[in-house]
């Protein structure tokens, strides 16, 4: 017995679940079993819902939700019996998903059959016709011999060159296989030094490590022959190349960062008019005297519409106290918006914008990936709340967007992105849903100063 949901709308519109366990949770969070978008379907908390088998009947439970569970346009309070086509949505607005139970295994599709190539047709060799044979073999007996004695020294000139050619490659095949090995054990000792602080990395980190002593074992035991070795050198430094961005990531110094910059990261909470609430994050990039300018994510505080929240709130890592903010502009072109708060006592900033950043560059990721559902240990009013930080690599860079490696994780929409220096390279504004946290999106750090230059002129 299983049941099949399938997301209506919403990031994942058009996915299908498929469940088995008698106990499944339904969220934005990664563990969740059946997963929303954490940067797109925001009316979903991190662990919003679950559903569960009891005997031959599958029931649907809130967890203690922001925004409720409903069935059908009613809202469960306990716990609702499913039946066929019912409709579950995550706030009364949020994204649905259309429950069928089934019975047996759930249907599979069949493997495309690989089309079959025929072999091409033998091509018929040329025949070509003689002509006064006994002739031509008297005129051409003399000239033969001096041909063949040509042809004699001419091939032994080349066996000569190729004999030549092959000791060279084979030199040079060694000293390849000596400079991958120094490569490894370097990549190698870097690993083991860095896998005690990178937390966020373990499994990437552990991954690349066992491979590339695989790897390395590979190379001791054998040889580089000659033939191979072009395409060999170019495959083993492709994945030394990855596991060196898995390392730089897992030696970037979080710490120092969050030291640095980590109190000047908070959580944005915006109200509409509509009523509905939503969580993400924000950080102050500029700061005079009790005033603070905050950036975060333009689909937090405004609508599809372009309306703008009725209601913003700022609270800042470490604190319990939500600081009213107003808006002061939204980028046309980029997911930016500016926001102007005052703080008697000041506003902790960021260090620095960076003026750019690179390919392979490592870079650290602060934010609040589930709002004020995540906490633990009590009433964030009572305890404070606290930044999440993640590190990663840049995978690529253009005018409107960075695409981070994200191992794992999301970030958080808002988010600062920070490099090894502590100065902010980009804003987390999104991912790619199907990567599981591997593709993360970024707005390059001259969108935030072109918003600056432009909502806050001179």
């Amino acid at each position: 017995m299983y049941a099949e949901f399938r997301h209506l709308d919403g990031a994942c519109a058009g996915a299908v679940r498929i469940v088995r366990k008698d106990f499944a949770t339904i969220g934005r969070h990664p563990s969740a079993d059946i997963p929303f978008d954490p940067d797109r379907d925001l009316d979903v908390s991190g662990r919003h819902a679950a559903v569960f088998r009891q005997q031959n009947a599958w029931l649907v439970r809130d967890l203690g939700s922001t925004n409720g569970t409903w069935v059908n346009g009613t809202r469960v309070r306990g716990d609702r019996v499913l039946a066929p086509d019912d409709v579950i949505r995550f706030g009364a607005d949020g994204p649905g998903l259309v429950f069928r139970p089934g019975t047996g295994e759930p249907p599979t599709v069949p493997p495309t059959r690989p089309a079959v190539t025929r072999p091409a047709a033998p091509r018929r060799a040329a025949v070509s016709t003689t002509g006064r044979i006994r002739a031509e073999v008297r005129r051409q007996t003399a000239p033969w011999k001096r041909v063949t004695l040509v042809v004699a020294v001419i091939a032994a000139l080349g066996a000569a060159g190729l004999i030549r050619m092959t000791v060279q490659r084979d030199r040079a095949a060694r000293a390849e296989r000596s400079r991958l090995l120094a490569r490894s054990d370097s990549l190698l000792a870097r690993m083991q030094a860095a896998s005690a602080t990178a937390a966020t990395l373990s499994a990437a980190l552990a991954e690349a490590l066992s491979e590339t002593q695989r790897l390395r074992a590979a190379l001791e035991a054998g040889s580089l022959s000659a033939p191979t070795a072009d395409s060999l050198s170019r495959a083993v430094s492709a994945t030394l190349d990855r596991h060196e961005a898995v390392t730089r990531a897992a030696e970037l110094d979080v710490g120092a960062i969050a030291k640095a910059s980590g109190d000047a990261v908070a959580v944005l909470v915006s109200e509409f008019a509509s009523g509905r609430r939503l969580a993400g994050t924000a950080f102050a990039v500029r700061a005079s005297g009790d005033t603070g300018w905050i950036v975060t994510s333009r689909h937090l505080v405004a609508d599809s519409a372009g309306r703008p929240a009725s209601r913003l709130g700022v609270i800042f890592n470490g604190s319990s106290q939500n600081f009213r903010a107003e808006l002061l502009g939204l980028a046309d072109s980029a997911d930016l918006a500016l926001l102007r708060i005052s703080v008697r006592g000041g506003v902790p900033a960021v260090r620095a914008l960076a003026r750019g950043v690179r390919m392979g560059d490592p870079v650290a990721m602060f934010g609040f990936p589930d709002g004020l559902d995540f906490m633990v240990g009590g009433d964030w009013r009572r305890v404070g709340v606290r930044v999440s930080r993640f590190s990663g690599t840049v995978r690529s860079t253009g005018p409107d967007r960075l695409e981070l490696d994200g191992y794992g994780v999301s970030g958080s929409s808002g988010s600062p992105v920070f490099n090894a220096a502590g100065e902010v390279v980009g804003v987390v504004f999104g991912g790619d849903p199907a990567s599981a946290g591997r593709m993360v999106y970024a707005v390059p750090v001259r969108r935030v100063v072109d918003l600056l230059r432009a909502a806050t002129p001179g």
